[in-house]
């Protein structure tokens, strides 16, 4: 049986997941949504009429196996995304090491070195708000990920990778992203502790 916070997990998985399909579909509502799956369905279902979708996209359940494999049916990348999330995001808040890893490995094969590829995301991120440049959901799922194996697994101070974190939490654009698939609160809710941790407030000029 699932812990509450697993259950809570998948939920956020699910919401994204019809979110984001919704959104692929061209429709701004779960009535369009379930209509134009319906349609798709080819007349093997009546999801619009039995309102099956409504209490997954507000985030009351999660999708069912079963449910899942129908939307790979019409679309072959709905279980991957459902794990991966948007950008990796799941993979980076969630997976094992090993997975986050994944989230960065361009990074990290690039530079060769963790403390140089963490010295220059840092580095792009204090970079852009100088600027006032926007940033995307790539950029949190990349310092969720350098946090986790920084802290989490390294067991090092976590003053940069804490304040990448927060800055990319706290960007106007992330936001919209994840307002846009209806898990701001679930994702603010789930980095709470690292967003928070005075580590996350120091100033810009101090990081360079």
């Amino acid at each position: 049986m699932k812990t509450t916070a697993e259950r809570q997990r998948e939920i956020t998985r699910s919401k994204a997941l019809v979110h984001l399909l919704r959104d692929r579909m061209g429709e701004t509502s779960v009535y369009g949504f379930a209509g134009r799956y319906d349609g798709l369905m080819q007349g093997t279902s009546n999801t619009q009429e039995s309102k099956k979708w409504r209490p997954v996209f507000s985030g009351k359940q999660p999708l069912s196996t079963r449910t899942l494999a129908s939307l790979s049916e019409l679309f072959p990348d709905a279980p991957q995304l459902h794990q991966d999330g948007p950008a990796n995001l799941w993979r980076a808040m969630w997976g094992t090491f090993e997975e986050s890893r994944a989230v960065v490995a361009d990074d990290l094969n690039a530079w060769q070195s963790f403390d140089v590829a963490l010295a220059e995301f840092e580095a792009d991120l204090l970079l852009a708000e100088s600027y006032g440049e926007p940033l995307i959901l790539q950029h949190l799922a990349k310092a969720v990920a350098l946090h986790r194996l920084h802290h989490d697994l390294l067991g090092l101070g976590g003053a940069g990778t804490c304040r990448c974190v927060r800055r990319c939490v706290d960007d106007e654009n992330v936001q919209a992203a994840l307002r846009r698939i209806a898990v701001l609160d679930d994702v603010r809710a789930n980095l709470a502790a690292i967003a928070s941790n005075p580590l996350a407030g120091i100033p810009a000029d101090q990081r360079w």
